[in-house]
């Protein structure tokens, strides 16, 4: 995350690696995770965000992936706070 207030919005990106598995589970999570940040874009600084995934991800509930992205963002804006 780099917090940067000249942009207007959270830009985001998604990095999982070829590591990760096949072209489609890799772009079902992506698919997942883009879902997710947009629901919570309102709450989230201004700046750019790179969410990455372990293999772990692709088993995983919906629910659970929306979960572990709300801790992170929570992490995320305590270090922005700081």
């Amino acid at each position: 995350m780099l917090i940067d207030p000249a942009l207007s919005h959270p830009k985001v990106g998604y990095v999982l690696g070829r590591s990760f598995g096949s072209a489609v589970r890799r772009n079902r999570v992506r698919r997942q995770l883009r879902e997710l940040v947009k629901v919570r874009e309102s709450m989230m600084q201004p700046g750019v965000y790179v969410f990455g995934a372990s293999p772990r991800a692709h088993g995983a509930d919906f629910a659970d992936l929306g979960n572990q992205l709300d801790r992170l963002l929570t992490k995320c804006a305590e270090r922005a706070g700081e």
